[in-house]
């Protein structure tokens, strides 16, 4: 059992990193006086892709798609998920 809680441990450290990456790309596409920039698109399909490959059984390809065209939908997706994993047995 603990090392059943290990790996969630281990799991839901993974998607909070991948959380404050999501965090850190999105604060570098915005200028000193806020207008928006675009951000490194490679680095973020990467991490989209990422966080995918890594969660299959939480998300759908359709899903990994529409992840990869709207920043705001992937972090919603990322914290549904670690939802999902903090509260075992609650659909969110």
């Amino acid at each position: 059992m603990e090392k059943k809680n290990q790996a969630l441990t281990e799991r839901i450290e993974a998607i909070e990193d991948i959380k404050l990456r999501g965090l850190y790309l999105h604060g570098y596409a915005f200028s000193a006086d806020a207008t928006p920039i675009v951000f490194d698109t490679l680095e973020y399909q990467q991490l989209v892709d990422q966080f995918y490959e890594e969660n299959q059984d939480l998300v759908t390809p359709v899903v990994h798609r529409a992840c990869r065209e709207s920043y705001e939908f992937f972090m919603t997706i990322v914290e549904k998920a670690l939802n999902q994993l903090r509260q075992p047995g609650q659909d969110g």
